[in-house]
């Protein structure tokens, strides 16, 4: 049976300007919940802003890369509207694609402040609050390039590989007090996100025409404009009915860490599995090579 909170949840989630941040807060809104809406910049989005508002939902300006004692101040502020926050999602992000070493030392920073330390930072401020309620769930939005790093995509894949193993501690370092985190997977989704993709297309060498690298950057640009596989509204309901125990997810026998979006999400797990399992086989002879002999684990010389 679906479990049904209390009283309604309060929902604190960023990168609400698009995609999975602006569906969550309004599917929480529509059923009588209460949602903190961020952004880095609400004045591009007044549309956005207004329906929120307008479904009695907050909206603040929050840019997840700021320094810790601004976004300390931030969430006492949000914690202050509705005295507490039950509901933490991490959905700000972006991606630079090209070959690695078109990358500028600024460019590799900025996307691990974003998609990786903003979502840790956050994260921390709200940790001892969830532990000593006993209550508290952190929603995670990683991406399939979170298992798989393809070409061109070293430092997303960075970050959103960085995101994933943080947040499998957490799950486990939170699990002893009721704390639920998920992370989120998704494919290709019809959302906003890839025309905001930067690639670095003109400036890389010519050595790489032809390569995967160009290939799947191809790939990218004919997504823009919502060419995907998934439906995004359909991703926001199953995530939704993870978090809230209900719909698709009512009945499962065990709780998740990881929740695979979309037909090609789960592909890439299969292709990943399939990999590691050759590797293991592959390299047997090799591992089993170095484990300590009889004589030297009974002290001998």
């Amino acid at each position: 049976m679906a479990q049904t909170p209390s009283q309604p949840l309060v929902w604190l989630i960023t990168g609400c300007s698009s995609g999975f941040g602006i569906g969550l807060a309004l599917l929480a809104l529509q059923n009588g919940h209460h949602v903190i809406a961020t952004s880095r910049t609400p004045s591009r989005t007044p549309h956005l802003v207004s329906q929120v508002e307008s479904l009695g939902g907050k909206w603040h300006t929050l840019d997840v890369t700021s320094p810790e004692a601004v976004l300390k101040g931030k969430v006492d502020e949000v914690m202050s509207v509705w005295g507490r926050i039950d509901v933490l999602v991490n959905n700000a992000g972006y991606a630079l694609l090209g070959a690695f070493e078109c990358f500028s030392d600024a460019e590799c920073r900025a996307q691990m402040e974003t998609n990786f330390f903003g979502p840790l930072t956050l994260t921390r401020i709200l940790v001892p609050y969830f532990r000593s309620r006993r209550s508290g769930t952190i929603v995670q939005i990683s991406s399939t390039t979170g298992i798989e790093a393809l070409a061109s995509r070293s430092l997303y894949s960075a970050s959103k590989f960085a995101l994933e193993g943080f947040s499998e501690a957490l799950y486990n370092e939170m699990a002893p007090f009721s704390v639920r985190v998920f992370l989120i997977e998704p494919g290709a989704f019809n959302s906003s996100f890839a025309d905001k993709l930067s690639t670095h297309q003109a400036s890389m060498p010519e050595d790489y025409k032809g390569t995967s690298i160009e290939e799947v950057i191809r790939t990218v640009e004919e997504m823009k404009g919502g060419n995907m596989r998934n439906d995004v509204e359909k991703g926001v309901r199953a995530i939704w009915d993870v978090v809230m125990r209900e719909g698709l997810a009512e009945g499962m026998k065990e709780e998740f860490l990881r929740l695979p979006l979309g037909v090609d999400a789960a592909e890439r797990w299969e292709v990943v599995g399939e990999l590691r399992k050759r590797t293991w086989e592959g390299t047997r002879h090799i591992w089993e090579s170095c484990e300590l002999d009889a004589q030297k684990k009974q002290g001998g010389c």
